[in-house]
């Protein structure tokens, strides 16, 4: 075999691997584009719970009382099971100022 037909089986040989190669990247590419982003998503932080007083409390329903919704403000605290402000457990005073926001 001559040195020019070695030379030349030899580009066929590396034509035939680059053109392999540019057919395993299309194929890596094709899954990478239908895989989830592995990238890690920033955790948002989360808001502690607003922490209220009983004054906190207190101002915002004679606020809302004021406005007219008093007997709105009477169910809630009902549903809360007490009968007046006063008897509505601290722990609960988060949930019941979002509810409060919610009237009217």
């Amino acid at each position: 075999m001559s040195k020019m037909n070695e030379l030349s089986q030899t580009l066929d040989a590396l034509l035939s691997c680059a053109q392999g190669l540019v057919c395993a990247v299309d194929a890596l590419r094709e899954v990478l584009a239908s895989a989830p982003d592995p990238s890690p998503q920033p955790v948002p932080e989360a808001k502690p719970a607003p922490t209220y007083t009983f004054a906190d409390v207190r101002r915002a329903f004679s606020a809302k009382s004021h406005e007219g919704f008093t007997d709105q403000v009477r169910d809630l605290i009902r549903r809360y099971g007490a009968e007046k402000l006063s008897s509505v457990k601290e722990a609960d005073y988060p949930a019941l100022m979002a509810e409060l926001e919610a009237i009217g």
